[in-house]
C-alpha cells in the first residue's frame, strides 16, 4: 500500500490516478497511523512553502513523514513535496528562512532574475524540460518531464542530486538519498516517462 499524504496542498487526484493506472495500491490519507503502517509514502505538493509546513504540522504529518523516512521504506516527494524535504526555504522568508522537514540538507531558492528574466524566461517555470546528469535509480537520462515552480532546490551535498535540468541556470531537479526520492517535476503529469518513474518507485516496495 502506498500512502499519499493529504495536507490539502497536493495534486492528490492526479497522483492517485497515475498509481491506479499502474495497478499500484494506494490511498489518500491524513492519518499518521495509517502512514506509519504503509509500504511506501508519497508527499505531493502544490502551493507556498510556509502554509504547507503549517498544514503538515497541524495534522502531525511532519512527524509522520520524518518517522517514515527513518524507517527505510520508500518515500517520494513531488514538486513542493520535494522542497519541503530540505532544511529551509527562502520563499516567504522575513526574519529568516522558513524551516522545512530537514530530511536532506539544503536550501530552497528563488530563480535569480538576472539568469531568467533577463534571458526572456518567465517565472514560474511552466512546461516540459529535459533531465540531464542523471544519477537517480528511478530516473532516466534525457527524459522530458513537466515542471511548474518558481523556486528550486539547492542541496548542501552534491551527492544527493539525482538529476539536473536548465532554466536560466542549471539546477538540481531531483534528489535521492537512500530510501528518499524527490522530483521537482510532476511525474503524474509527465506522460509515459513520468509513469515509468512512478512504476520504478513502486518496485522499491519490499514484498
Amino acid at each position: 500500500m502506498i500512502a499519499i499524504a493529504d495536507y490539502k496542498m497536493g495534486n492528490l487526484a492526479s497522483v492517485r490516478k497515475a498509481l491506479e493506472y499502474l495497478h499500484l495500491e494506494c490511498r489518500i490519507t491524513d492519518d499518521p497511523d495509517f502512514i506509519s503502517r504503509s509500504d511506501a509514502l508519497i508527499l505531493p505538493g502544490v502551493g507556498a512553502y510556509a502554509p504547507a509546513m503549517k498544514a503538515l504540522e497541524e495534522k502531525g504529518l511532519d512527524v509522520a513523514v520524518k518517522k517514515f523516512a527513518e524507517s527505510g521504506r520508500p518515500l517520494l516527494g513531488i514538486c513542493l513535496g520535494m522542497q519541503l524535504m530540505l532544511t529551509e526555504s527562502e520563499e516567504g522568508a522575513v526574519d529568516g528562512n522558513i524551516k522545512g522537514l530537514d530530511l536532506i540538507p539544503g536550501v530552497v531558492r528563488k530563480f535569480p532574475s538576472e539568469e531568467t528574466v533577463n534571458k526572456g524566461l518567465k517565472v514560474p517555470q511552466i512546461g516540459w524540460n529535459k533531465l540531464t546528469d542523471v544519477r537517480g535509480s528511478i530516473l532516466r537520462e534525457d527524459d522530458y518531464v513537466y515542471f511548474v515552480h518558481s523556486f528550486y532546490c539547492d542541496p548542501s551535498d552534491a551527492a544527493d542530486a539525482a538529476a539536473y535540468t536548465e532554466y536560466g541556470i542549471k539546477y538540481v531537479c531531483a534528489l535521492e538519498r537512500g530510501n528518499i526520492f524527490a522530483t521537482q517535476f510532476h511525474p503524474e503529469k509527465s506522460g509515459e516517462a513520468g509513469l515509468q518513474i512512478l512504476e520504478r518507485f513502486g518496485r522499491r516496495i519490499k514484498k
